[in-house]
């Protein structure tokens, strides 16, 4: 089973970026959830994060209007972790979880009712009328590698990388693959992160068709993975085997306190519980169980200066 030591954390959610004051709001019955400005669903309440300031990791600032609100949230929290990172950049190993199918924000509505006839698409339809008003950005913002690819370039990351796109375990899985990564010596650290966010019309439109109970919010979680025995380490975690059906899962509800931040819940559950072991299944089969030791040394969290150059 691998053991790697978790060196670097950082995260960005609606009760803000430090993992013991989030822990300590929760604890205190403190909430994060705000009014929404959303025509289509008036009264609703979500956790929204501030910004953030993308200034510090972009390196042009037009290229804003490529990213997706998990590009947003994930960008800052990963240029964070690395700052004052020694591990070479092109060998670093990165490893995102993402939701399966981001959402367009309601982009692709003309390109839909372009395309309709009688109510369906038809295929003539979107390849004329309908390719005609298809914004030509759009992809570049719902494609889910993309989190990856611009985290990538705007970081200069270019070791082994992959991406778990589905629901809260993705980070996990993701996790897990960095932890192998780093055993087998494909890296010598890895930076693992999962972003997501539901406080748009069309994502909170979709939880409740699926009937995922609770307010929305968003998050995004990095964490930087070095060999066991790292000296700066701040908790050590041991990837564990696939688990057979007899094994209790660990339940991954979100904080009620943050709302439902999808993708990013499996890691703030990491994040945020207690130490010891978390089983849980992807919706495939796979199984993620990672334990967590307790933190060694909270004064290491954040090793750099605010205002550092990234």
């Amino acid at each position: 089973m691998p053991r790697v030591a978790v060196t670097r954390v950082e995260l960005s959610c609606a009760l803000g970026e430090d993992v013991q004051d989030v822990v300590t709001a929760i604890e205190a019955g403190k909430s994060g959830l705000t009014p929404l400005q959303l025509d289509a669903h008036p009264g609703a309440v979500g956790g929204v994060v501030p910004g953030p300031d993308l200034k510090p990791w972009l390196l042009r600032r037009k290229d804003v209007k490529l990213l997706s609100r998990a590009a947003i949230l994930a960008l800052p929290v990963c240029g964070r972790a690395l700052r004052g990172h020694e591990a070479p950049k092109d060998q670093l190993g990165l490893y995102f979880g993402v939701r399966r199918e981001p959402p367009d924000v309601e982009e692709g509505h003309a390109t839909m009712e372009a395309s309709a006839k009688d109510g369906v698409v038809d295929l003539l339809q979107l390849t004329t009328a309908g390719k005609d008003v298809y914004p030509p950005l759009l992809p570049l913002r719902t494609l889910p590698n993309l989190v990856l690819a611009h985290v990538a370039i705007n970081l200069g990351v270019m070791g082994p990388s992959d991406t778990f796109a589905g629901g809260p375990v993705a980070g996990l899985m993701g996790l897990r693959e960095a932890a192998w990564a780093v055993v087998e010596g494909r890296c010598p650290a890895a930076l693992v992160c999962a972003a997501d966010s539901a406080v748009d019309a069309t994502s909170l439109r979709d939880l409740r068709r699926m009937g995922v109970a609770g307010a929305p919010g968003e998050a995004a979680v990095a964490i930087v993975l070095e060999p066991s025995g790292a000296p700066n380490a701040l908790f050590e975690l041991e990837i564990g085997p696939a688990g057979s059906g007899d094994d209790a899962l660990t339940p991954l509800p979100h904080h009620a306190a943050l709302g439902v931040c999808g993708v990013a819940d499996g890691l703030l559950a990491l994040l945020l519980s207690p130490p010891g072991p978390l089983r849980v299944a992807d919706g495939s089969g796979a199984w993620v169980v990672v334990s967590r030791a307790p933190w060694l040394g909270r004064d290491r969290m954040r090793p750099a200066a605010e205002d550092d150059a990234p």
